[in-house]
């Protein structure tokens, strides 16, 4: 059974002025503005276009799409240097070139399926070896690049991917491909390979991810993916954690049958198991806090990273599919408008008091201007947090940020980012941790070396059982350092104890104040 893919249409009956032959691509190709890969994106894109949609012989495409396809990759290379490393959302600029990189890597899958239904519909195949599995393993990895400028970007996935992806996977398991390696290929990655890496990142939720961790993750992939499993659905394992349903005549990626319950077509649907993977992660979590040897553990540098322990139990959790819900959220039909503002320094400048002689100014002396909080609007709500939308300039936004939120002329409360998505131009959706109803903005000066950084104490509240909690800059404090902390009520000595949680933006530690230092009072004449 061929794969049920959907393509551009045939135009046979039009006049295409197409250079095919060999001599004339390889002179187009040459002519191509590679010192400019937003205008050699797009010829590259208009030409792949117009092939998918010519009535040529799949001989000719396939020796066209191989001369093109190492130009391909180089181009979207250079489209990815241009807007990889650029604070989201993208400026006008870099987004046309993620755009760009996504509308080429569209063609091109377009371009090798079409060659794997050709070459399907033939009925003798006289000379040569199978091209199939070069075409399937092209495929995949065209699709897992797209969804990946997406997991970049924190754009929403285009229309038909997840399908093409599952009946591409679908059909090389039926049809005894699924292990296959294609010869001379330089990714040396089974068709299986690539399909299980492709659900596994999806899985792992990468909109929850600072841009700076998406390659970890996919590291920890490359690594341990071999420890799921994909095999045919069984009602029997239905409702059990670490268990992923895959409906492969869907549009859809995997859901977690321990979470959402769904019927299973045996014949059709397959489970990927997770659960073996999320024990590893665990392991190697347990090892890392008990400061053990990366290198013995097998894992790279970026290990060192506090931040990477973070990673690895949200993965854990992902994979293993046991989180569950504590509270519902309440999707609100007419939403709250908030006052919000992103990042420790802004947030601290906002709810400082207002300035005096000792007063921290924002940007700690420098001429960094205040920062103006955005207006944005609920999309729902939970006892635990905010899902927000902003339309409108003015926004970026990371995960793992502070965040300061306050309605009407109320206290600033305190979150963090969690997840954002970009659905369009201009337009903004994402979820808010709330951490505290309110902060106390303070000066912070480590006892050992004198150093000062702004923070925010969020003080323990009986009421929300809130523990007491310092928000610092990345790496400015570590466990069992003593610390000054200077409020507008006087001076305090506080000792930083357990890490909580680290991000690119944040460090989130949990304290113990132990003193409070009264203020000197000049003797009498």
């Amino acid at each position: 059974m061929q794969p049920r893919y959907v393509l551009p249409a045939r135009e046979p009956a039009r006049t295409i002025s197409l250079e095919t032959k060999p001599k004339q691509v390889d002179a187009w190709l040459l002519r191509l503005p590679m010192s400019n890969p937003a205008e050699a994106a797009e010829e590259l894109a208009d030409y792949l276009a117009t092939l998918n949609r010519a009535d040529v012989s799949h001989d000719v495409r396939a020796k066209v799409v191989e001369r093109l396809y190492p130009v391909l990759e180089d181009v979207i290379g250079s489209l990815r240097e241009q807007y990889g490393s650029v604070a989201l959302p993208l400026p006008t600029k870099q987004r046309h070139n993620a755009e760009l990189a996504q509308r080429l890597l569209l063609e091109c899958a377009d371009c090798y399926k079409t060659l794997t239904l050709e070459w399907l519909s033939k009925r003798f195949h006289l000379f040569g070896g199978n091209p199939l599995p070069h075409y399937l393993q092209r495929t995949l990895l065209t699709l897992q690049s797209i969804l990946e400028v997406c997991y970049e970007t924190h754009e929403s996935c285009p229309h038909g991917i997840w399908v093409d992806l599952h009946q591409t996977y679908n059909y090389a398991l039926r049809s005894g491909l699924k292990d296959s390696v294609p010869e001379g290929s330089k990714h040396m990655l089974s068709l299986e390979q690539i399909y299980l890496a492709t659900l596994l990142l999806m899985l792992a939720d990468p909109y929850h991810f600072p841009q700076s961790e998406l390659p970890w993750a996919k590291d920890i992939i490359a690594r341990y993916a071999n420890l799921a499993q994909l095999h045919p659905a069984e009602d029997s394992v239905k409702g059990h954690a670490g268990l992923f349903l895959v409906e492969v005549n869907t549009d859809a990626p995997p859901r977690p049958l321990a979470r959402e319950p769904h019927p299973m077509n045996p014949r059709w649907d397959l489970l990927l198991t997770t659960t073996e993977l999320a024990k590893h992660l665990a392991l190697l979590s347990s090892h890392l806090r008990g400061q053990e040897d990366i290198e013995k553990l097998g894992l790279p540098e970026a290990a060192r990273d506090p931040a990477y322990v973070t990673m690895l139990r949200r993965l854990k959790l992902n994979w293993g599919a046991s989180l569950q819900r504590m509270a519902q959220r309440r999707r609100l039909q007419n939403g709250r408008e908030f006052e919000v503002s992103f990042g420790l320094k802004s947030v601290h400048a906002l709810i400082s008091p207002p300035s005096s002689g000792d007063a921290i100014v924002y940007g700690s002396g420098s001429h960094e201007a205040a920062p103006v909080p955005l207006r944005c609007k609920t999309v729902n709500d939970s006892m635990g947090g905010l899902a927000l939308r902003h339309s409108g300039p003015g926004v970026q936004i990371r995960v793992g940020d502070v965040v300061g939120l306050r309605q009407g002329g109320n206290v600033w409360s305190i979150g963090l980012v969690r997840w954002f998505r970009i659905p369009a131009a201009g337009e903004v959706f994402f979820g808010v941790q709330l951490l505290a109803p309110q902060a106390d903005a303070v000066h912070l000066r480590r006892l050992d070396n004198g150093r000062q950084w702004p923070g925010l104490l969020l003080l323990p509240n009986p009421v929300t059982r809130q523990a007491p909690m310092l928000l610092s800059l990345p790496s400015a404090f570590a466990p069992d350092i003593t610390a000054e902390a200077r409020t507008a009520r006087g001076k305090h000595t506080i000792k930083v104890e357990k890490r909580l949680e680290s991000t690119p933006s944040v460090d989130v530690y949990r304290f113990h104040m132990e003193e409070t230092v009264a203020p000197t009072v000049a003797p009498r004449g």
